[in-house]
């Protein structure tokens, strides 16, 4: 049992700043500290809680003089989990209100409703609680206790690391009562804030009030107070006689005590308050400073437990990015501002990001116009190309091909091309010296064969004479007739020509320095440096220009042979080219794929001869009409 505190020791704590009551050894159960703000300084009182024995005081402790820090490092000092802190009746809307007797979730639910109608939202839900209190055993009503604090109220409360629940001293004063009907009220006054808080319980209502006077020791107060309570007996259905009664003793009773808080109890309370809480100090000087902070800790345990978690602010908990992004996602305005961005951006989106690149190359290349149709006639002339290609041969470079690999010595005296069909060539092996014509034939044969531009080279010889002069003839299938090997410059007569190197001229122009040496090198056979072609049908570009090479023979020219006829013609006699007739948009329409690619070639072959300006545009608006038929036709699958 703890020792009471006369006032003497009182006086010696509040010069120490802070005196603690001698400490208990808790038995295990939750323990709370409950903080009062008496005056400047808070006091604080350990209690043990247990449901079923009643709370019991473990310590009491006094900060006179000291902040909140002081607080929070006395709570971590003794490892304290449960805060509360004692809410002003001055900071509290207060109502009460009588209900009947029926069972809980009725009371409930109608103690709801008339918290709905009392406050009419004057705090939020985690500052405000109802309760019913405790009733008496001859009561055929139940009183509902409704409690508000408003977010207008100045009181914060301690600034710990932990904000505290709070409990109004008014409860508190409420839990004092616990169903008793005592003929005096309970009060509890603060003159430093002017709080008034009292129960009364006259027949079967109980009246809890909690208001703000003006605090002060004149008679105008005393006035006032006496009136507050008269006001508060008629309204529990008293006597004039009887509220007259009541309120002039306990005006009396205030008077006689002394300081700035001070808490009035009918002795039946006291006596109740013994049975209920356990190592509670008989002193009455005890009660009056902490038996608030013991009634906050008996509605801790009663029925007056919802009066006991009020908060200065709701927790907020961060929380995580999914977690907020899936709150978010799912109200309803947030769906459908979501779903009209999408829409807005799959319809304009692209439109923007085009826009977007094509002010880009707007600004990177200002002339894209002109660039976009020089790439369109880029790509048709190639397309025209391609078409030809695969239509025509080069005649001019096959047969400068077949000049390239005709060794010196040999006379060519036909050659018969025609698209499709094999090449040949009719010659005369003319060795000098005591040179072999057949290693001149064969020399040609294997040079052609190797250019890779012919394939299935097949020789045959007119005569059998083993000296001398020998006619031979030479078949070839043309395998790659756009094919350009990259001839040795001893086999290239374009980049050395036979005059040069008959007048010793060397590769370049340069005078040679033995004619002799190149006359007997020219008439001696050699065999050719020739790259080996890779397998493909591209044109290769070669590594050096060539030139036809000249004809050798006086009366035996070189022949070409432009049709399948077989007919030989002198390559004096190449046309220069005729204009064909104009062409209207209808009639290329009719023209199927083979007859386009004609119609291409000739005006292609027209505009590489023609001066006038009239007829040249309207060969390349032809050419244009023609390729557009053409390109339409494929699309389609063909020719029609």
């Amino acid at each position: 049992m703890r020792a009471s505190r006369s006032a003497k020791d009182r006086v010696s704590s509040i010069l120490d700043h802070a005196v603690t009551s001698t400490p208990r050894t808790s038995s295990g159960f939750n323990e709370a500290f409950i903080l009062h703000l008496r005056g400047a300084a808070w006091h604080g009182l350990l209690a043990e809680l247990d449901p079923v024995l009643g709370p019991r005081v473990l310590e009491t402790v006094s900060f006179e003089g000291q902040g909140d820090q002081a607080v929070q490092d006395w709570i971590d000092h003794r490892g304290v989990k449960t805060v509360r802190a004692i809410l002003p009746a001055s900071n509290v809307i207060c109502r009460t209100c009588s209900l009947p007797v029926t069972d809980e979730a009725q009371l409930e639910s109608a103690l709801q409703l008339q918290v709905e109608t009392r406050l009419l939202g004057a705090a939020p839900t985690h500052r405000t609680g109802a309760a019913l209190l405790p009733a008496a055993s001859h009561a055929s009503t139940r009183t509902g206790l409704i409690l508000a604090w408003p977010e207008t109220s100045s009181f914060t409360g301690p600034q710990l690391e932990e904000s505290p629940y709070f409990i109004p001293d008014i409860a508190a004063l409420a839990s004092l009562v616990d169903g008793l009907h005592p003929a005096d009220p309970l009060v509890w006054c603060d003159r430093t804030d002017g709080s008034v808080g009292l129960v009364l319980a006259q027949q079967e209502r109980v009246l809890v009030r909690a208001t703000r006077e003006e605090p002060g020791l004149d008679q105008s107060a005393k006035d006032r107070f006496h009136n507050l309570l008269l006001e508060t007996a008629l309204q529990t259905g008293s006597t004039q006689d009887s509220a007259e009664s009541m309120a002039q003793r306990t005006t009396s009773s205030m008077e006689a005590l002394q300081g700035s808080q001070l808490l009035l109890l009918p002795q039946e309370v006291v006596d109740s308050i013994h049975e209920r809480a356990r190592d509670v100090p008989t002193d009455p000087d005890w009660l009056n400073e902490w038996g608030i902070c013991l009634g906050a800790a008996m509605a801790m345990g009663d029925d007056l437990v919802l009066l006991t978690s009020f908060r200065r602010e709701i927790p907020m908990e961060a929380p995580a990015f999914l977690e907020m992004s899936t709150e978010r996602l799912g109200m309803k305005n947030v769906a459908a501002l979501l779903a009209l961005v999408a829409v807005l951006v799959l319809a304009f989106g692209p439109l923007l990001v085009h826009g977007t690149r094509l002010g880009l190359l707007s600004i990177l290349h200002p002339e894209i116009d002109a660039q976009v149709r020089s790439y369109e006639e880029g790509t048709n002339q190639s397309t025209m190309y391609r078409a030809m290609m695969n239509e025509a041969w080069p005649m001019s470079k096959l047969m400068a091909d077949i000049a390239n690999n005709t060794p010196e010595g040999i006379d060519i005296e036909s050659i018969k091309i025609g698209h499709g069909e094999p090449v040949k060539i009719r010659g005369v092996a003319k060795p000098s010296g005591d040179g072999d014509a057949a290693a001149l034939a064969t020399l040609m044969k294997a040079q052609l064969q190797g250019s890779g531009v012919f394939d299935d080279v097949t020789l045959r010889w007119e005569n059998s004479e083993t000296y001398g002069d020998r006619s031979f003839d030479i078949s070839a299938e043309v395998k790659r007739p756009h094919f350009r090997p990259a001839y040795a410059t001893e086999q290239d007569f374009g980049a050395w020509t036979l005059s040069a190197r008959r007048s010793g001229e060397g590769p370049g122009g340069e005078e040679s320095g033995d004619t002799g040496d190149v006359l007997v090198e020219a008439e001696t056979p050699r065999t050719p440096v020739v790259a080996t072609p890779p397998q493909t049908n591209d044109l290769v570009e070669s590594q050096s220009p060539r030139t036809s090479r000249p004809s050798r023979g006086g009366n035996d020219g070189l022949a070409s042979r432009g049709n399948s006829d077989n007919q030989g013609a002198d390559l004096t006699s190449v046309p220069t080219g005729r204009i064909p007739e104009p062409l209207t948009e209808d009639q290329i329409s009719t023209l199927s794929m083979d007859e386009a690619r004609i119609k291409l070639k000739e005006v292609a072959d027209a505009r590489k001869h023609v001066r006038d300006e009239a007829v040249k545009d309207r060969l390349q608006t032809e050419f244009r009409m023609i390729m557009n038929h053409m390109r339409v036709l494929r699309e389609s699958g063909g020719s029609r």
